[in-house]
């Protein structure tokens, strides 16, 4: 298992995407965060299962909702950069490395 970082870019990410859910639909910003913690948990257990987007920057989609986290593997952890809309434009994160 490795250490998990979140910048405090991606949990902004995070918590406004949340928000965004919880005012279409009360209770559903909540089960995003729960998908996103199961996410970052299967992240801890094995980064590498998942594949690399750009130079060495790693992405992980989560099943119900249509987010990326985007993340790198350093040494012993891993740092996530973003928690973002997969049709989102790339450039709007790739600069947070």
């Amino acid at each position: 298992m490795r250490a998990l970082h979140v910048r405090p870019e991606a949990e902004l990410d995070m918590f406004e995407a949340a928000l965004w859910y919880d005012r279409e639909q009360s209770g559903l910003g909540g089960e995003f965060l729960k998908a996103v913690r199961y996410v970052f948990g299967r992240i801890e257990e094995g980064p590498l299962q998942f594949p690399i987007v750009t130079t060495d920057i790693r992405r992980a989609i989560l099943r119900r909702f249509p987010f990326g986290i985007f993340f790198v593997v350093e040494n012993e952890s891993a740092t996530v950069l973003a928690v973002t809309h997969l049709h989102r434009h790339p450039a709007s994160w790739q600069g947070r490395r």
